[in-house]
C-alpha cells in the first residue's frame, strides 16, 4: 500500500461496569485508533494499551504520542509501497512500543485484505483447513468483593452461553473464590484463573491449593520477568501454567516452553507487537502439540474483530477471551459482536468480509472521539 495519510484518534467507550484485576481497575476504556489511507483504500487498527501503564509500560496517552511523533512519521517517509510484513524492519530503530506498532500493522493488514478481498481470518490461517467459521465464547471476570458475588456472576455468564470462564485472583482472594466459582458452574464448564503476576514463589503452597478445582490452567501467577521461578512453580503444582505478560515475542515464547515455565500459551498480538508474529506462534504451538488461546485487552470493535479472526486459527486449541461486545461496552465504533448458542455452548461468528470484515459507524466514531489528528506524506 502506498500510504498517503494516517489518522489517529483517541476514543472513550462507556463501560457496563469497571473491570478489576490485580494490576488495576479500568473504569473508562480509552483507546487509540489508527486509520491508514492510500490507493483509494483504507485500513483500521487499534492500539491495545490500557489507559494507565498497569498491564505493561504502554498506556493510551503514551501510545498516541509514540505514534504521532515516532512511528507514523517513519511510515509516511517510506518510499514506495509498504506491506504489513515490512513494518518490523521499517520501525526497528524505535525500541519498544509493541502495542503501538501492532496497531499500524493491523491497519495495513486490514487494507491489504480489503484490496485482495481476503478476510483477516484467512490471512492468519492460509491452511488447507482454513480458519474456523465460529469460535467458542469465553469470558474473563474481574475481582469481585465476595465469593458469593462471584458465584452469582459466573452462573449468569454460563446461562448467557459462555462455556469458558476465567476469573481474576489475587492474594487473599483465591481459594475460596475459586471454590465458589467451581461449585456454581459445575464440572463441565472450563474454568481457569488469572493472577496477573500477583504472587511469588513463596506462595506456591497457596497456589497448590487450586489443584483441587480442576482448572484448565493458572495464568501468569508470578511476575512477568520471572521465567525461572515459573518453571520451578510448575514442578510444585499439578495445574498447568499459562503465561501472558511474560511472552513478549515468539522467541521468548519458545524459550519459556523449552524451559518448562509454561505448558499453555496466551497469544496476544499487541503484546508481541505483531499480528503476523502472533499467527506464527499459533502455527508453532499447533506443530508441537501445545495448547494456545487468544487473549483480549478490553478491545473495542476493531481489536475484537482482529482477535476473533486470530482465534479462528487452527492453533487456537483452547477457548480465548472472545466475549460479546455487550459484556463490556454500551457503545462501540462498529456493530456489536453478539453471542449465539445454548447455555454453556455459546459461539461468536468469525467475520468473513475483506480485511477486518467490519464497517466503522461514522456517527458513533465521531461521538466517541476525544481527540484526533491527521498526518500526511
Amino acid at each position: 500500500m502506498h500510504v498517503e495519510a494516517v489518522e489517529l484518534r483517541v476514543i472513550a467507550l462507556p463501560m457496563v461496569a469497571p473491570f478489576v484485576a490485580a494490576h488495576g481497575t479500568v473504569s473508562s476504556r480509552t483507546a487509540v485508533l489508527v486509520r491508514i489511507l492510500g490507493n483509494n483504500n483504507e485500513g483500521w487498527g487499534e492500539c491495545a494499551a490500557l489507559p494507565e501503564p498497569t498491564y505493561s509500560e504502554e498506556f493510551v496517552d503514551g501510545a498516541y504520542l509514540a505514534l504521532q511523533e515516532l512511528l507514523v512519521p517513519r511510515l509516511l517517509a517510506a518510499n514506495g509501497t509498504v506491506a504489513a510484513s515490512d513494518l518490523g524492519v521499517l520501525l526497528a530503530d524505535v525500541i519498544g512500543h509493541p502495542m503501538a506498532k501492532a496497531s499500524i500493522e493491523l491497519a495495513l493488514l486490514d487494507a491489504q485484505g480489503r484490496q485482495s478481498e481476503t478476510s483477516l481470518a484467512r490471512m492468519f490461517a492460509p491452511h488447507p483447513t482454513g480458519p474456523a467459521a465460529i469460535v467458542p465464547a469465553g469470558i474473563a471476570i474481574g475481582l469481585l468483593a465476595t465469593p458469593e458475588d462471584l458465584a452469582t456472576e459466573v452462573s449468569t455468564r454460563v446461562t448467557e452461553g459462555y462455556g469458558r470462564i476465567k476469573i481474576k485472583i489475587a492474594p487473599g482472594r483465591d481459594s475460596e473464590f475459586v471454590r465458589a466459582a467451581r461449585d456454581a458452574v459445575g464440572v463441565h464448564i472450563e474454568l481457569s484463573v488469572d493472577a496477573n503476576g500477583a504472587y511469588t514463589l513463596d506462595d506456591a503452597k497457596t497456589l497448590a491449593e487450586l489443584d483441587d478445582f480442576d482448572l484448565a490452567y493458572i495464568e501468569q501467577p508470578l511476575a512477568a520477568d520471572d521465567l525461572l521461578n515459573h518453571a520451578e512453580l510448575a514442578r510444585r503444582i499439578s495445574t498447568r501454567i499459562c503465561l501472558d505478560e511474560s511472552l513478549t515475542s515468539a522467541t521468548v515464547t519458545r524459550e519459556a516452553l523449552d524451559m518448562g515455565a509454561c505448558s499453555v500459551v496466551c497469544v496476544k498480538a499487541p503484546r508481541y507487537g505483531s499480528w503476523i508474529e502472533a499467527a506464527s506462534v499459533l502455527d508453532h504451538c499447533a506443530g508441537i502439540g501445545i495448547d494456545a488461546w487468544v487473549g483480549g485487552m478490553l478491545d473495542c470493535g476493531i481489536g475484537r474483530a482482529a482477535n476473533i479472526a486470530l482465534a479462528a486459527h487452527p492453533g487456537a486449541s483452547l477457548t480465548g477471551d472472545i466475549a460479546a461486545t455487550g459484556r463490556f461496552f454500551t457503545e462501540d465504533v462498529c456493530a456489536p459482536f453478539e453471542l449465539s448458542g445454548p447455555s454453556g455452548g455459546g459461539t461468536i461468528t468469525v467475520p468473513t468480509g475483506p480485511g477486518l470484515g467490519v464497517s466503522i459507524d461514522a456517527a458513533a466514531l465521531s461521538k466517541l472521539t476525544l481527540r484526533s489528528a491527521i498526518m500526511r506524506r
